[in-house]
């Protein structure tokens, strides 16, 4: 299992976020995780697909109920993780590396200072 390192902000507290530039990578935090029993599937929306802030975009469905995944800003999806739609034991596994779960290109640049300014940002 990976370590969350430096460079990952805190979300909603059960998300980690990478940022580069204007995109910003979502998973989730292995400590959420071991709650869950195993995660049966991940519902995401589809590429090219509008996000709004802090709105449910997806969720990991398990077999004692479902984590709903949040957008932490506003923006269009521009990549999901095959490897985890396919495969959603990956994200138990790999949490911080392979098993990220999407890519948003976010719209306005102030959401990422705003997640960025945050005492939760350890970079």
């Amino acid at each position: 299992m990976s370590e969350m390192g430096n460079g990952y902000v805190t979300y909603m507290g059960h998300q980690w976020l990478t940022i580069e530039g204007e995109v910003i990578t979502v998973g989730i935090m292995e400590e959420a995780l071991e709650e869950l029993d195993a995660i049966i599937k991940v519902d995401v929306p589809a590429e090219n697909e509008s996000v709004e802030k802090d709105e449910i975009c997806g969720e990991l469905e398990t077999k004692d109920g479902s984590l709903n995944i949040y957008a932490p800003v506003e923006g269009t999806v521009l990549e999901i993780n095959t490897a985890v739609t396919e495969n959603p034991e990956l994200i138990h596994e790999d949490p911080y590396s392979e098993g990220w779960i999407l890519k948003i290109e976010a719209a306005n640049p102030d959401d990422i200072k705003e997640l960025t300014s945050g005492a939760n940002y350890d970079n």
